[in-house]
């Protein structure tokens, strides 16, 4: 059915009228509740089964499954890649400890964080387990709904923000700082009373794969509610960091009043609480990760070690450093450890990694190090540097071939789609015939480079991947 261009605009009009009642701030809505906040958080209290029973479920036993989602800013949906994890979850808050028992199909894993000690048991018997879940516990702590209401209503600066839309739904808003560390904003949906949603700003700065986030905004969405032994809790939480998908939690079964004592399901002996406390996992994981010592090549030192780059090539007008490590930390790192091995000065950086890596992008833009990124990696880097603050300079997005270098150091840096990461980069050195793609992580990846290169009348001989830099041979595939 035709409209004339009268109807087309008034169309848009009406459309962008709809759009902005969704999406209007909270200034813009009328009659905003005049009740004060502690009173929104006492019906969701009511409501979820009462302050009294919630604050004496002390203990608590939840059957879990959780659907991990790689964090994605590209265009394109559905490239998440989830993986999918059961576990039993038991927590004596009182403690506070958490015992997680995790079962990956092939192998069962349960990790006891208690009080500021975390150790895990892989069937071998206990280890120390990394700092890093101890500040999961704390998190997970503050985001489980039924402690979250709780927090609020001991929240010595609980307030009214005003209300506002979600998807045309009215909310109430209401702040706080939880556990003395989270500045928090809590939407209590107007109708139901209940909680829908909790935000606020954190970063995980021992967690492996989040350090190169920094701190990042995180929102926790709550549907799915059911009752368990007259407490009511929503079953589904799904996790968003830094705007992205990160996970999701189902709960399965909740126990309120589980049997079981404390001190064997929360066991830290002395001992192993003195091995935690001598040993690495003290510190964040990427400062924990052991090195080797740099390999020297013809025009090439490659790093060993997981999270730090790659290593650098001498392009013969100066350094480019391949990879910028996980974290500012290890772009740190990887200088000192190159400087004995003749590297005296980065020029350049590649960032080409699709997926969250390379944090020391801060470090190198910090120091007006010339990036060159892939254009997959260049949405991740973007909310990287945010995270931290750090203004990107001095930037190159590799869209089409870009030459580095003069004499027989030259090399030249292009785009290739490989299927899982559109926009990757790899880099050739003609003089060695060698061609590195730190995305391919199949041999259908390297054959797609292959046959890009071929296209753009590459010679290659040798192929480095993520794992094997492919200097001695032709590559780990």
């Amino acid at each position: 059915m035709g409209c004339s261009g009268m109807g087309r605009k008034n169309s848009r009009l009406a459309l962008a009228g709809v759009l902005a009642a969704v999406f209007v701030g909270v200034g813009e809505l009328a009659a905003q509740s005049s009740e004060p906040a502690v009173e929104h958080v006492r019906r969701a209290v009511d409501l979820m089964g009462g302050e009294e029973a919630l604050r004496a479920a002390e203990r608590v036993r939840l059957e879990m499954t959780t659907q991990w989602q790689r964090p994605d800013y590209g265009a394109a949906a559905f490239r998440d890649r989830p993986s999918f994890e059961l576990h039993d979850d038991v927590r004596d808050y009182s403690i506070p400890a958490w015992r997680n028992t995790r079962d990956f199909g092939t192998r069962t894993i349960t990790n006891v964080v208690r009080d500021s000690v975390a150790v895990t048991d892989m069937g071998d018997g206990p280890q120390p387990l990394s700092v890093a879940y101890v500040d999961e516990r704390d998190e997970l702590f503050v985001y489980t709904p039924d402690r979250l209401v709780l927090a609020l209503l001991d929240a010595p600066d609980l307030h009214a923000l005003g209300d506002t839309l979600i998807g045309g739904e009215r909310h109430r808003r209401v702040g706080a700082r939880l556990a003395a560390r989270y500045p928090s904003t809590i939407y209590l949906h107007a109708g139901s009373g209940l909680p829908t949603r909790l935000s606020f700003r954190a970063g995980h700065f021992a967690d492996f794969g989040l350090v190169p986030l920094g701190e990042m905004d995180v929102d926790v969405w709550y549907s799915g509610w059911r009752t368990f032994g007259g407490i009511s809790i929503p079953t589904q939480w799904d996790v968003w960091r830094s705007g992205a998908r990160y996970k999701r939690m189902t709960v399965r079964s909740a126990d309120f009043a589980p049997h079981f004592v404390a001190a064997d399901s929360f066991s830290v002996s002395p001992e192993e609480r003195a091995d935690w406390l001598a040993s690495a996992q003290t510190r964040p994981m990427h400062e924990s990760v052991p090195v080797e010592e740099p390999a020297v090549h013809d025009g090439f030192v490659a790093l060993g070690g997981f999270g730090m780059p790659a290593g650098a090539i001498d392009t013969g007008a100066g350094w480019l450093l391949l990879g910028t490590g996980q974290a500012s930390f290890n772009y740190d790192r990887a200088l000192h450890l190159l400087r004995p091995a003749g590297v005296d000065r980065i020029r350049a950086v590649l960032v080409a990694e699709g997926r969250i890596a390379n944090g020391g992008v801060r470090r190198a833009v910090e120091n007006a190090v010339p990036v060159f990124a892939s254009m997959a990696a260049e949405p991740l880097l973007g909310r990287m540097l945010r995270g931290e603050r750090v203004a990107r300079a001095h930037w190159t997005t590799v869209t089409e071939p870009v030459e580095l270098g003069a004499g027989p150091g030259r090399v030249v840096i292009a785009p290739v789609d490989l299927p899982d990461v559109p926009g990757a980069a790899m880099l050739y050195r003609p003089q060695a015939r060698w061609l590195w793609v730190p995305d391919a992580v199949t041999p259908l990846d390297v054959r797609i480079a292959r046959a890009r290169a071929e296209s753009l009348g590459w010679r290659v001989e040798r192929v480095g991947t993520p794992r094997d830099l492919g200097l001695d041979g032709p590559g780990s595939m």
